[in-house]
C-alpha cells in the first residue's frame, strides 16, 4: 500500500469513527469502500472522487435510517 492510499483511507476511515465505528473496524471498510470506488469509477467512466462521494453519501444516509 502507498502512503497516498494510506492517507486516503485514514481520512476515509475518520468519518466511519464519527459515525461511531471502532477504528479498526473503519480502517477495514474504508479500503473496501475506497475499492469500490475504483471499480464504479472505472464501470461507469467517472472519477474515483465522484463514485467515493456517492459511496459515501450512501453509508451516511443508511446510517441516519434514510
Amino acid at each position: 500500500m502507498t502512503e497516498g492510499q494510506d492517507c486516503e483511507i485514514a481520512k476515509v476511515a475518520r468519518i466511519f469513527i464519527n459515525l461511531g465505528a471502532p477504528e479498526t473496524q473503519a480502517r477495514v471498510m474504508a479500503a473496501q469502500l475506497l475499492k469500490r470506488a475504483g471499480q464504479i469509477a472505472e464501470e461507469r467512466g467517472i472519477s474515483k472522487v465522484e463514485a467515493s462521494e456517492t459511496l459515501l453519501k450512501q453509508v451516511i444516509e443508511a446510517r441516519q435510517g434514510a
